[in-house]
């Protein structure tokens, strides 16, 4: 189970070097946030100065305080965006009721352990039953395991990738977003800040959302893995095992849609987010099924050219014997033997070609399976609309 914690691993080299990125920038955006703070208050005070009204003083307490609120907010950015992350994270856990923390969800290898737990039985099941004389009998059985086995394992893993991939994407927008803040010091460039501070709060509402899939899905396989008590899982418990990693591994490709619908305001999912889940693990199941029956292809046509060569060396001496008969029984016995002979040999490529399908055929019945996957997993992952929050200074 330890080699699952190696995307854990992952996550935390890049999180270490994502919040030191935070202390080298720093000295950067000071000298930019100094620039572009004196920049405003420079033409502020020029603008109203050539005004001539008296309000002056109101104004710049107002332009002051404004100035002074982006620099709290970038003196503790990197400790602001962690208390964002936090929230979410943990209003997400709380919906689902689950156990776990926010911290957990930095450790996305455990969520791949609890996916290689639930399914473990059945492995075991699919042993149990493979021996060599039981192996014929429980063939379909062992079938419907090992499928069951491959949707678990598939949805789980997923999953854990997409939520190591939202966590990431969140430090990273956290990062950039330490760097673009400071143009909301001058009204201009205002626009650069909005982007960076929806796409902030953009994907803290996706970590919610997937918080809520996790908790829920992790307590939902760890009853089910305590609920056999040791017990081997009948065809029942395998499907329902199936039925539910399904439903997981749609809510983990087409969640980042709920959380953009929330931004957006509109609704996103329908009836294509279930066929697409279905078509994107039967797309998977077919790849898997064409690799195992091209290599089952390959060893029947080693063992179909074996059996050809063996067919070429007796109708080579049956021909032999033929010729020996003809040449001592006359020309007249000796043609129809021949002719047998050659008929023999044109109609033995149509009779060893199979029933199945060329080998273009196979390839883009693969190609499609394939493009209709990576189809389905595109439109769960398209991209929503972001929160644009206005930083416009109307009196100033």
């Amino acid at each position: 189970m330890s080699d699952l914690n190696i995307i854990d691993s992952f996550l935390e080299t890049f999180s270490r070097y994502i919040d030191s990125g935070f202390g080298l920038l720093s000295g950067d955006v000071a000298f930019l946030t100094t620039v572009l703070s004196g920049i405003d208050i420079t033409l502020a005070g020029l603008y109203w100065a050539l005004d001539g009204e008296a309000n002056i003083a109101g104004r710049l307490l107002r332009k002051v305080l404004y100035v002074g609120t982006f620099a709290l907010i970038l003196n503790n950015f990197q400790h602001l965006a962690g208390v964002i992350y936090d929230s979410f994270a943990g209003l997400g856990l709380h919906a689902s009721g689950s156990g776990l923390t926010a911290t957990d969800l930095l450790r996305p290898g455990k969520l791949a352990g609890v996916g290689f737990q639930a399914a473990h039985p059945l492995l075991e099941e699919v042993v149990a039953l493979g021996g060599f004389p039981e192996l014929f009998v429980n063939a379909p059985t062992i079938f419907v395991l090992l499928v069951s086995w491959l949707f678990v394992i598939v949805a789980f893993f997923i999953l854990a990738v997409q939520l190591f991939i939202s966590v990431l994407e969140f430090k990273l927008t956290t990062l950039a977003g330490f760097v673009l803040v400071p143009f909301a010091l001058w009204g201009k460039s205002a626009f650069l800040a909005e982007r960076v501070l929806g796409n902030v709060i953009s994907s803290g509402i996706k970590i919610m959302v997937l918080a809520i899939v996790v908790g829920i899905g992790s307590g939902f396989f760890s009853t089910f893995t305590s609920a056999l008590n040791g017990q081997p899982p009948d065809m029942a418990a395998a499907l329902s095992l199936v039925l539910a990693s399904l439903a997981l591994l749609g809510l983990g490709i087409f969640g980042p849609g709920v959380a953009a619908g929330l931004v957006s305001g509109a609704p996103q999912l329908g009836a294509g987010a279930a066929l697409g889940t279905v078509g994107a693990a039967a797309g998977t199941l077919v790849l898997v099924g064409g690799a195992t029956v091209a290599g089952a292809r390959m060893t029947f046509g080693a063992a179909l050219a074996d059996l050809r060569a063996g067919s070429a060396l007796g109708s080579g001496g049956n021909a032999a014997g033929h010729t020996g008969q003809a040449t001592a029984g006359g020309t007249s016995t000796g043609t129809p033997g021949g002719t047998s002979g050659a008929g023999g040999r044109g109609s033995s490529p149509n009779s060893t070609s199979s029933g199945s399908p060329p080998a273009w055929a196979s390839r883009m019945r693969a190609d499609h399976a394939a493009r209709a996957t990576a189809h389905s997993i595109q439109e769960g992952e398209r991209p929503g609309a972001a929160a644009n929050p206005s930083l416009d200074q109307k009196d100033g």
